[in-house]
């Protein structure tokens, strides 16, 4: 248990884990039940960051900066591949095409556009005035189980990181990613299991028109449903019922 929490940590995010032996990829999707626990101390460094600058700085200011610790924290992991995933989806090119775009590591247009959008929407949900701060407990947890439970029989090539990945999921993984992600919803009560919800009809909408795009699911694409699995989860939790 202690090498997978440690497994997924090192994974995602920028915290260096002297693992050993090195884990393999399929060992990553074995370990994969734990990548909602790695969100949950996310979310809790959110939570005092949140806490810490929301007393001395404006609205917008302290949204802005909780997503500078989100980032930071993660590595932009994530974010990179969301990026990715919108040069490569967006082009009017073949499915060829989009594999190589997919694979250059240069922003382009609709890259950026992504960005800026994603990012933007993030800090203006946090700092909204009706934002429930248990949002960002929640959508850290969310997203990284979203990783697990949209992935599952997910297509990929055969070969490569996110092949081994995907390969490695189990059904215990999955089942303790679902577990954990509406464990948390629960505790926010109904706009949880419906952040909870559309976040998985978000991740796993956003799969389906990667692969009906690349033909196939990368590492890049596991990334950006968690980066939409986050964003929809605070989007949820601004909503006016």
């Amino acid at each position: 248990m202690i090498r997978s929490i440690q497994i997924a940590l090192g994974f995602l995010t920028g915290i260096k884990m002297d693992i050993q032996p090195i884990p393999s990829m399929d060992e990553v999707g074995r370990s994969a039940w734990a990548f909602p626990i790695v969100g949950a101390l996310l979310g809790l460094i959110l939570l005092v960051a949140r806490s810490l600058v929301g007393e001395h700085f404006p609205v917008a200011v302290s949204g802005l900066l909780v997503v500078i610790v989100w980032v930071v924290i993660t590595g932009g992991l994530h974010l990179d591949g969301w990026t990715d995933c919108w040069d490569s989806l967006a082009a009017s090119v073949s499915r060829e095409r989009r594999r190589e775009i997919l694979k250059d590591s240069r922003l382009g247009t609709f890259g950026a556009l992504g960005l800026m959008l994603l990012v933007a929407l993030k800090v203006a949900a946090i700092a909204g005035s009706d934002f429930r701060v248990a949002a960002l407990l929640v959508a850290p947890i969310v997203g990284r189980a979203m990783m697990v439970v949209a992935s599952s029989g997910a297509r990929h090539g055969g070969v490569g990181m996110a092949a081994a990945f995907i390969s490695g999921l189990d059904q215990r993984s999955v089942t303790w990613a679902w577990i954990l992600a509406l464990g948390v919803g629960l505790t926010a009560g109904m706009t949880g299991i419906v952040a909870v919800g559309c976040a998985y009809l978000g991740a796993l909408a956003f799969r389906r028109f990667a692969e009906s795009r690349l033909g196939t699911v990368n590492g890049d694409v596991i990334g950006a449903m968690c980066e939409l699995s986050e964003t929809i989860v605070l989007l949820v939790f601004c909503v006016r019922w």
